[in-house]
C-alpha cells in the first residue's frame, strides 16, 4: 500500500480509521454496483454541493459525472482509482475537523460507517461509473427458471419466486377464495362483490374461474369509473379553479371521456396522445377536443391585480411539471430556477420541455375581467340544449416563443429554447415540435421511462406500493427497483401487447403473487413486502370506504357519469373560506338519487374538498398526485361513526337484512358481515354481534323514542313496517360493522 500522506490538520484517528477499512477483506464478496449501492449515497450527500447545478457547486468539484470526479476540484484529485488514501474524497469522509470533513457538519447529512466503508470499497474496487438505471434502455428478460415449478400462475410470479428462492423463503399459502373475491372486486371496481356474484363464484369450481371473475369486471363500467378515479388525482382534476376564490368550472365532460375511454380499453398510448394533443390532429373530434382537458386541469386565478403573463406561465409550468411526473417519473419542476441538483436536467432542458406547454391560447385572469377572459378561452360546448349548454375547457394552440426565464422569473428571458426533451433520453430528433411530437416521442420503444413509469403505477394500485418505491421519482433521488427484471418485463410486454391495459392488468392479478394470503408474516424482515412473500394488505382509499357503505346498504346510484354533485356535509365548510362574501360559493347539497352517487362524483372544491374524502387522504388536485398517503388518525374514527351518510348507510343495511332475513338473528348477523367482508362471521364475532343487538334492544325498549331519533337522523324514508326498536338495534349492529379494520382495509 502506498504511504498515506497528511497534513497536520487532519487527525491521526480518522489517519488510523482510513487504514483499519483499508485492510477489509474484498476476497469472496461481490463487487459493489455503482447504481445500487453507491449513487443513492452520493445523490443524498454530495449531489447538492458537488452536482451538475453549477451555480451550487462548491470548491469546483463535481461528482454526478466520472471525468469531472477524476479531474477533481480545488483541493486536488477527488478520485484515484483503485488507491482509497490518495483519494480526497476518501481523506475528507474520514476527517474529523470541522473545515475539512464531509458531508460538512452544517449539511446535518453525516456519512455512517458501513457508508463510509462502501465509498472506500467502492474507490478500491476502481470506482466505477454507471448510468441511473432508469435511463438505461428496457432490457428484454426471459422469466427466470425457478425449483417450485407448480406455484407460478403467470410470468410474474417466475420472477417473485426466483428472488424469494435465493433467499430460501417461500412464498405465502393461497388467500381464501372470498377473500380473493372481495380483493380483486374491491381493486378493480371499487366495490365490495354482490351476495350473486360470491355465490356464483364460490361455486365455480373450473379451472379458469379466477379469470372468468376478472374479465367480467374488467367489462363493467364500475371498473372504468374505479380507473377514472385513479386517472383524475393523476391530472389533478377539480370542479373549481382553486386560488383565492376557489369559482367553479366545468369540467366534468373531460372525466366523462376518461371513463368511457377506460371501458372501451382504449391502448394507452392512444389515451395518452388525445389528452396531451388531440387538438392538434388532423380534423379532431369533439370528443378528442374534450380529451385535451387534461392540459387544463391546473388552476386558475381571477384575484385582482395579478399579472396576465406571470399566471400564464405558472400554468404552463403547471402542464410542463405534470407531464413530466406522469409520464417520465421525473421531478423536473425542480429545474424551474436552475439546474436540477440530483438529475442530469439543467434548466435550459427544462425550458426546452416547457415550450411544449407554452403555447396554449390560454391568457391569465386578473379580477373581474378574468371572467370574462376564461369564458373566451379554448371550449367546446356540451349538452343538448345550447341555452343550457356547458363550456368544456380545451386546448388550442398559440404561437410563442419560449426563453430560459432567469431563477424562473416571468419577465427576466435568457436564452431562446425550443421544443426539446432531456438529452440523457432517446433523441427528439425528427418528431414535430409541439404536443403531438412529444406524444409520439414518450410511446417509442426506445423511450426507457414511459413503460417503466406506467406499469409501476398499475401495480401500486394492487400491491400498494410500486416495484419502483417512489412511483412521482424515477431520477437519482428515487428509489431502486424492488424486481428490476420484473419491472422491464411488464414494461416490454405491455407495450408489445399494443399498450392493452387489461392484458396488463390480468398479469398481475391472475398471479399466484397477488393471489397469496395476506397476513403479516413476523419470520420475515419485511414490513413493506417488497419481497412480495405475502399478499398486499392496505387501507381502502376514501372513495371506496364510503361507497362500499352504501353499496352494501343499497343505496348506491349506478349512474355514469354526468355533471358533479354535493353529497352531505358539515354546515360552513364552504362558507368559512377567505374569499370576499361576494365570491363565497354556497354548498347546497344535492338530493334524491344524487345524494348517493359514487364518490368520484362528488363535486372537487381545491380549497375545501369533500371532509370524508379529506380525512381519508385524498389530495386536493391542486398538483399532480401519483401515490397518495395512507394515514392512521382519530378523525377517520369520527367520520366513520358520525358522518350521516355512514350512519344512513348503517341503517339501510339492517332494513336490508331484516327483510331478507326476518327472524333469525344469527342470519341476520351473517348476512350483515357477508355484505360488506365477503365472508361468513366467525361463532366468536356472531357472539360478540348478537350481545350487542340484545344490549341495545333492550335500551330502545325502555327508551323508544330514542330509537326514532335515532332512525331519523337522515332525509331517507323508514321503512314503516319494520318494528323501529328492532331496527335501530340491529342498525347499532350494522354501524359497528362498518366501523371494523377489516371493513376499511383490503386484504
Amino acid at each position: 500500500m502506498a504511504e498515506v500522506k497528511t497534513q497536520d490538520t487532519r487527525s491521526m484517528k480518522s489517519f488510523f480509521l482510513l487504514l483499519a477499512l483499508l485492510a477489509l477483506p474484498c476476497m469472496g464478496r461481490e463487487l459493489l454496483d455503482y447504481g445500487r449501492d453507491v449513487r443513492p449515497i452520493l445523490s443524498d450527500r454530495c449531489f447538492a454541493c458537488h452536482g451538475q447545478d453549477s451555480s451550487k457547486r462548491e470548491g469546483g468539484l463535481r461528482l454526478d459525472q466520472r471525468d469531472a470526479a477524476m479531474a477533481g476540484g480545488d483541493s486536488g484529485k477527488a478520485i484515484k482509482p483503485g488507491d482509497p488514501d490518495a483519494s480526497e474524497i476518501i481523506i475528507r469522509i474520514l476527517s474529523e475537523e470541522r473545515d475539512e470533513m464531509m458531508p460538512p457538519p452544517k449539511a446535518k447529512k453525516p456519512l455512517t460507517p458501513e457508508q463510509k466503508e462502501i465509498l472506500i470499497r467502492w474507490v478500491k474496487e476502481g470506482a466505477v461509473y454507471t448510468n441511473h438505471w432508469s435511463f438505461e434502455p428496457i432490457k428484454s428478460h426471459q422469466p427466470p427458471q425457478v425449483a417450485a415449478k407448480g406455484w407460478p400462475r403467470t410470468a410474474v410470479d417466475q420472477f417473485v419466486l426466483a428472488q424469494l428462492e435465493t433467499k430460501k423463503i417461500q412464498p405465502s399459502p393461497e388467500a381464501e377464495r372470498t377473500a380473493f373475491l372481495r380483493r380483486v372486486t374491491l381493486d378493480l371496481t371499487g366495490l365490495p362483490p354482490s351476495p350473486d356474484e360470491t355465490k356464483a363464484f364460490l361455486m365455480d369450481n373450473s379451472a379458469n374461474a379466477h379469470a372468468k371473475v376478472v374479465d367480467r369486471l374488467l367489462k363493467s363500467d364500475d371498473y372504468a369509473e374505479r380507473m377514472a378515479a385513479v386517472w383524475m388525482d393523476n391530472a389533478r382534476y377539480a370542479d373549481s379553479n382553486g386560488y383565492q376564490f376557489d369559482n367553479r368550472r366545468t369540467m366534468w365532460p373531460w372525466r366523462d371521456w376518461v371513463i368511457q375511454a377506460f371501458r372501451q380499453n382504449m391502448p394507452y398510448d392512444r389515451f395518452v396522445t388525445q389528452q396531451l394533443a388531440g387538438d392538434l390532429f388532423e380534423s379532431p373530434t369533439q370528443d378528442q377536443l374534450i380529451a385535451t382537458g387534461f392540459n387544463r386541469n391546473h388552476g386558475y386565478s381571477i384575484e385582482g391585480g395579478i399579472n396576465d403573463e406571470e399566471y400564464r406561465v405558472m400554468y404552463a409550468n403547471d402542464k410542463a411539471a405534470t407531464a413530466g411526473t406522469l409520464f417520465l417519473g421525473l421531478t423536473m419542476d425542480c429545474c424551474r430556477c436552475h439546474d436540477h441538483k440530483y438529475d442530469p436536467i439543467s434548466i435550459r432542458e427544462y425550458y426546452s420541455f416547457f415550450a411544449f406547454f407554452n403555447t396554449s391560447a390560454e391568457a391569465g385572469a386578473p379580477g373581474e375581467k378574468g371572467r370574462k377572459e376564461m369564458a373566451a378561452a379554448p371550449f367546446v360546448k356540451v349538452g343538448d340544449d345550447p341555452a343550457a349548454a356547458s363550456r368544456a375547457m380545451i386546448m388550442a394552440e398559440k404561437p410563442r416563443e419560449t426563453f430560459v426565464l432567469k431563477k424562473g422569473l416571468f419577465d427576466q428571458p435568457g436564452e431562446k429554447v425550443s421544443p426539446r426533451t432531456p438529452e440523457m433520453l432517446p433523441t427528439f430528433t425528427g418528431y414535430a415540435q409541439n404536443r403531438l411530437g412529444l406524444a409520439k416521442w414518450l410511446t417509442v420503444p426506445e423511450n426507457p421511462l414511459f413503460a417503466r413509469v406506467t406499469v409501476n403505477r398499475i401495480w401500486q394500485q394492487f400491491f400498494g406500493m410500486g416495484l419502483v418505491k417512489t412511483a412521482d421519482n424515477f431520477g437519482l433521488q428515487g428509489e431502486m427497483p424492488s424486481h428490476p427484471e420484473l419491472l422491464d418485463w411488464l414494461a416490454e410486454d405491455f407495450r408489445k401487447s399494443g399498450w392493452d391495459l387489461h392484458h396488463l392488468i390480468r398479469n398481475i392479478v391472475l398471479s399466484a403473487t397477488y393471489r397469496q394470503d395476506s397476513r403479516f408474516r413476523s419470520e420475515l424482515d419485511d414490513a413493506e413486502n417488497r419481497l412480495l412473500a405475502r399478499g398486499p394488505s392496505f387501507r381502502l382509499p376514501a372513495e371506496t370506504i364510503r361507497d362500499q357503505a352504501l353499496a352494501a346498504s343499497g343505496l348506491l346510484t349506478r349512474k355514469v357519469g354526468g355533471p358533479s354533485v354535493m353529497p352531505h356535509q358539515p354546515a360552513g365548510v364552504w362558507e368559512d373560506l377567505s374569499a370576499p362574501p361576494s365570491h363565497t360559493e354556497i354548498y347546497q347539497a344535492s338530493s334524491g338519487a344524487d345524494l348517493y352517487r359514487k364518490s368520484l362524483y362528488t363535486f372537487w372544491r381545491r380549497a375545501a374538498i369533500h371532509p370524508a374524502m379529506a380525512v381519508f387522504d385524498a389530495p386536493n388536485r391542486e398538483i399532480c398526485t401519483v401515490e397518495r398517503s395512507n394515514t392512521n388518525t382519530p378523525l377517520q374514527a369520527l367520520v366513520t361513526l358520525n358522518d350521516p351518510t355512514f350512519i344512513e348507510a348503517a341503517r339501510k343495511l339492517a332494513e336490508r337484512v331484516l327483510k331478507q332475513e326476518p327472524i333469525e338473528q344469527e342470519k341476520q348477523m351473517n348476512l350483515a358481515v357477508q355484505l360488506l367482508l365477503v365472508r361468513s362471521a366467525e361463532a366468536k364475532e356472531l357472539g360478540m354481534l348478537k350481545e350487542l343487538y340484545h344490549d341495545r334492544l333492550a335500551h330502545y325498549q325502555i327508551d323508544r323514542p330514542a330509537a326514532e331519533k335515532w332512525l331519523r337522523i337522515v332525509d331517507s324514508p323508514v321503512d314503516a313496517q319494520l318494528d323501529p326498536t328492532r331496527l335501530a338495534a340491529l342498525s347499532d349492529v350494522c354501524h359497528v360493522i362498518l366501523n371494523l379494520s377489516e371493513t376499511l382495509t383490503r386484504k
